[in-house]
């Protein structure tokens, strides 16, 4: 696991936007791992691309041994590249009550609309996706139950894993960041001042305050996925673990958006430049903050499990 993160941010350092597609990617196989393994392999083909959107855009109505699924999704990261797409949609149980499934749709039964045009991660192709086709039963998957393959890989928490590929990102872009600052301190001469920006004392006092949040966050979030990793790799991951595991990435997403930001202030009119790189840290960094799973909704279930022992099962 620690070397799915590690690969995740690697991609990311180089370019965010990459970074963010390799993210998204990264935990297809949990998806796979809750399908029967037969049906897995022939859905998945020799080199899968799993795509797919959490938001329940869609609509199901039974059709023979499955449902007719209908809708448009949005933000569908690396559309383009996938050979599978995973799609929210309800479906109403015999007792009438509506529960969210995850239905694999052959990049053949599907229609990409390429919409995507945001402030950041502007080159991870985050496109629409839309389709009106049959879907069988048995090519649906529900994430909070457990998978069909009990492995390390598939014990560790799934909603975990996917914000942990997220925190990664924005680590490596916070560390982007850094280096950019580093190299714009060094030539730029703020007027009005005498030296280069690198001996101004207040550019000196917001580089140390972003770089002990990053550290302090990073330490935080390496900590708590060692700890669930050696959890899973012996059984199963306890819910507090889960919990610290999820608070981690949260706090990883807003800690590299306050370094980006605190650093493209500090650098004054130079960082208005895109050649210096810093702007396009601060604008993937708000990009990656806004994403669901380290949002509000992840630090509350995090804080929820803390305060009353109640745990979500999206934890």
């Amino acid at each position: 696991m620690p070397r799915i993160l590690e690969a995740v941010r690697r991609v990311a350092a180089a370019d965010p936007a990459a970074g963010w597609a390799a993210a998204i990617h990264a935990p297809a196989g949990a998806f796979l791992s809750r399908l029967d393994p037969a049906t897995a392999a022939g859905l998945a083909g020799p080199r899968p691309v799993i795509a797919g959107s959490s938001l329940p855009a869609g609509s199901t109505e039974p059709h023979h041994h499955g449902v007719r699924l209908t809708g448009r999704w949005p933000l569908v990261t690396g559309a383009p590249a996938m050979t599978l797409a995973a799609l929210a949609a309800p479906v109403h149980g015999p007792d009438g009550v509506a529960a969210t499934r995850w239905w694999l749709v052959p990049r053949s039964r599907l229609t990409i609309e390429e919409d995507w045009d945001a402030l950041g991660l502007r080159g991870s192709a985050s496109f629409t996706v839309a389709c009106e086709t049959d879907v069988p039963l048995a090519h649906s998957i529900c994430l909070t139950q457990a998978p069909r393959l009990q492995t390390p890989l598939f014990r560790y928490p799934l909603y975990g894993l996917m914000a942990g590929c997220i925190a990664a990102v924005a680590q490596a872009t916070a560390e982007r960041a850094q280096a950019a600052f580093t190299r714009l301190a060094a030539h730029t001469r703020p007027r009005h001042t005498a030296g280069a920006l690198a001996e101004q004392p207040a550019a000196q006092a917001a580089f140390a305050r972003a770089d002990g949040r990053l550290r302090a966050t990073t330490a935080l979030l390496d900590s708590a996925t060692q700890a669930a990793w050696n959890s899973a790799l012996t059984g199963q991951v306890p819910d507090a673990e889960r919990a610290l595991l999820r608070s981690a990435c949260c706090q990883m997403a807003e800690a590299a958006e306050h370094v980006c930001r605190e650093l493209f202030d500090a650098a004054g009119t130079a960082a208005l430049h895109r050649s210096g790189g810093l702007e396009g840290c601060w604008r993937d960094a708000v990009t990656i903050s806004r994403h669901a799973l380290v949002a509000r909704r992840g630090c509350q279930l995090a804080g929820a499990y803390e305060l009353t022992g109640v745990s979500a099962k999206d934890l």
